[in-house]
């Protein structure tokens, strides 16, 4: 005998997700559900009762009591027909009554004869399922016992929507307390990429003030050199703000310095680096291009530049090579360039960097860890 529910129509794809909705399909069994059916079972003196949930291709009971099985296929069920009622089913005599002709459950083992169930109707009225008690002989029920199965039906619906409720609270809970821990850390974060650029910018300023030989000469070092962490900064903002491309950081950089036929040339894959691997490598690139537009290689027509980094699980490494600019004659003294390049900015990598003076051109290295790892191309 084929079911009486059409599992491919509209309607019953909608009363499938208001019971799937319960999230109670394989539950394990509770107190609360058996006592309702063991309630049913004794009320309407029958060997067996369920609380059952009906899907499109198979029947999930709740709680179940002489039946010694948890779910059985829709086909054979009598509750497929149950809940296309309003209210409640009552089939005095199975093999009397057409609609289940051939049906094993009546006909062969264990020989049904009697069912009754009331309908578990959601708030919004959608039947997921039945309360109702079975038997092996014909009986009939009194209204007083009907009444009572349609009670028992509401208390399994209220035990239902209690489970919902409480879901519900769990789930929401669980997303504040989610929402405030990522709060706290992002307090955290900015409250420690503040610091950390406000470092930065303290040293940038007292050190660069220090070595510049006019008040005029340091306030547009300080502004070049904040605004090269400026462009840093936007590339973190855009990105999650705990890391950035090193890509978009070589290139945000290098592009007020590029000249039109592209003699500063990019090569190396996407990786990521932390804040302040992007802040620092930012400035360290700033360096090094100003210089090379004031003495090296693209203080001249002919001049360029290498930039490649290449990155893997043991080591983030980092070239600037110049070729074709003036010859290079190494300084007598250092500057606060050089030392942000070599000392400042490997730090934020655990690695080293140094910088060679090479008379065909500066070249700058940097060996280190990009922590954040690689990303896929």
């Amino acid at each position: 005998m084929s079911s009486s529910i059409d599992p491919l129509c509209v309607e019953e794809s909608r009363r499938s997700a208001s019971l799937h909705a319960y999230e109670l399909l394989d539950a394990p069994r509770e107190q609360d559900f058996d006592d309702i059916a063991h309630m049913a079972s004794r009320i309407c003196g029958t060997p067996m009762a369920v609380v059952n949930l009906v899907d499109t291709h198979r029947q999930f009971f709740l709680a179940e009591v002489g039946l010694g099985v948890r779910e059985t296929p829709l086909e054979t069920s009598f509750c497929g027909h149950a809940i296309l009622e309003d209210d409640v089913l009552v089939i005095p005599d199975a093999q009397r009554d057409p609609r289940f002709d051939g049906n094993p459950l009546i006909h062969g083992t264990p020989g049904l004869r009697f069912y009754a169930g009331a309908v578990l109707k959601t708030p919004d009225g959608e039947a997921i399922g039945t309360m109702c008690v079975l038997d092996t002989k014909p009986r009939h029920l009194s209204e007083q016992q009907i009444d009572m199965l349609r009670f028992l039906a509401r208390q399994a619906m209220t035990q239902m929507e209690l489970r919902r409720s409480i879901a519900t609270r769990d789930r929401l809970l669980a997303e504040a307390r989610a929402a405030e821990a990522r709060r706290r850390d992002l307090v955290q974060e900015m409250a420690h990429r503040m610091k950390n650029l406000l470092s930065m910018v303290q040293a940038i300023a007292t050190q660069t003030l220090r070595q510049s030989a006019t008040m005029e000469d340091g306030r547009q070092a300080i502004a070049q050199r904040l605004a090269a962490l400026a462009r840093a900064q936007d590339i973190l903002t855009q990105a999650d703000h705990e890391a950035a491309n090193v890509c978009a950081v070589v290139a945000a950089t290098i592009e007020p310095h590029q000249t039109r036929d592209g003699r500063i040339r990019l090569d190396g894959p996407d990786t990521l680096l932390t804040s302040q691997q992007a802040l620092g490598l930012s400035l360290a690139i700033h360096e090094l291009a100003t210089n090379a537009a004031k003495y090296g290689a693209l203080s001249n027509e002919d001049g360029t530049i290498d930039v490649a980094w290449t990155s893997d699980d043991e080591a983030f490494v980092f070239d600037w090579i110049e070729r074709g600019g003036p010859a290079v004659l190494a300084p007598q003294r250092r500057g606060f360039g050089s030392k942000l390049i070599e000392r400042i900015v490997a730090s934020y990598f655990n690695g080293e960097g140094r910088i060679d003076f090479a008379p065909t051109g500066i070249q700058f290295r940097l060996v280190g860890r990009a922590d954040r790892g690689a990303l896929s191309c």
